[in-house]
């Protein structure tokens, strides 16, 4: 017999199995974004040895950044199951809990990442500007910071639901996926059937996000005293874009790629 699990106890982001299999059902490319990202710290910043991943999840970023392009990642996330099995990933870096809008780590990064779209679930632009303040706190001079964003208010999908079924890790799963738009905000509910050896529960799920234009993104670096310029074509597969942001210092020429806009202070 299924068991309804409450949101505040149990949902894709907070269990971190179940956010694994979503992953690899939707098939993202951990190995590639990372790769992308290493390329752009160190261009910028040829030695860098030092990143800071904000809502890291399980990891998946921070494996690859480690293990495969030799970064020391160290990583903020709100689910202590998700840090759990990032520690997991990646033993040498350090896994907290912390908020990304008000963290306090007292350590500056070469660089330091947000991806996968979720800068969105700032929500606001008050609490988007926060978070790009802690951000900039976190930076060593000479540091990049790169932004995977959320889609914009004219790119988001029509509200509507959309089912998905999948199987992965020994479970099947089925999702429905209800969504509402109210102006720059996007609502997204789920509720999922998931099958495995425990037998079947059902999860439910919402998720609050902000629908901020590239001109929204643009200010907000500004308010906090940051410059950057944009370029949509940085990874075209997902999230179509990337914001990149450069902290003055003695490390390396300013950098403008594809997608990753530089910046600066002012």
């Amino acid at each position: 017999m299924a068991t309804n699990i409450p949101f505040s106890d149990a949902t894709m982001y907070t269990e971190a199995d179940l956010y694994d299999v979503m992953s690899n059902a939707m098939e993202k490319d951990f190995a590639g974004r990372a790769g992308q990202v290493a390329d752009l710290v160190r261009r910028a910043r040829p030695h860098s040895r030092t990143l800071l991943d904000i809502a890291c999840g399980t990891g998946e970023h921070a494996e690859y950044l480690s293990e495969v392009h030799g970064f020391e990642v160290d990583g903020i996330d709100l689910s202590p199951e998700m840090l759990a099995k990032a520690r997991a990933r990646c033993p040498r870096g350090r896994f907290e809990v912390a908020d990304m809008t008000r963290f306090h780590l007292g350590r500056c990064y070469d660089g330091v990442i947000c991806m996968s779209g979720s800068i969105a679930y700032t929500v606001t632009l008050p609490r988007l500007r926060e978070v790009l303040a802690c951000m900039r706190d976190h930076l060593a001079p000479g540091g990049v910071v790169v932004i995977q964003p959320y889609r914009t208010p004219d790119t988001v999908p029509p509200a509507g639901t959309r089912e998905y079924s999948f199987e992965s890790g020994g479970l099947r799963v089925k999702r429905i996926r209800r969504s509402e738009i109210d102006g720059q905000r996007h609502w997204v509910s789920y509720h999922y059937i998931i099958e495995g050896a425990g037998g079947t529960r059902e999860v439910d799920e919402v998720d609050e996000m902000g629908l901020f234009t590239v001109d929204d993104m643009l200010a907000a670096f500004s308010a906090v005293g940051l410059a950057a310029t944009y370029d949509p074509t940085w990874s075209a597969k997902e999230v179509q874009a990337a914001f990149r942001w450069r902290r003055p210092g003695p490390a390396g020429e300013a950098l403008t790629a594809p997608g990753c806009p530089e910046a600066r202070r002012v």
